[in-house]
């Protein structure tokens, strides 16, 4: 039987390939706006923080820590484009 944490470890896993690799940046940016696009990209990658704390509650992994820290990261992406932007023009 799969245990509960490693399906919070995959949901985790998946939230960020999606916003890692941009395709979650693009889509939520230009389809939906970029106020609520990049709203929903931060509130997707700290579900995803969310769903890596709670695997780690039973069992600190590596992996559990790993994905926690890495959605925090991705989480900031979009106000580092932005600011780049802004720098730039």
């Amino acid at each position: 039987m799969i245990k509960f944490s490693n399906l919070y470890l995959v949901a985790s896993l998946l939230l960020l390939l999606v916003n890692g690799s941009g395709l979650g940046f693009v889509l939520f940016q230009v389809r939906l706006g970029q106020v609520f696009g990049i709203c929903l990209f931060c509130i997707t990658s700290l579900l995803g923080a969310l769903f890596a704390s709670i695997a780690s509650e039973k069992q600190s992994t590596f992996y559990s820590h790993l994905f926690f820290y890495c959605n925090l990261v991705v989480t900031f992406i979009p106000f580092y484009y932005i600011g780049i932007a802004k720098i730039i023009s």
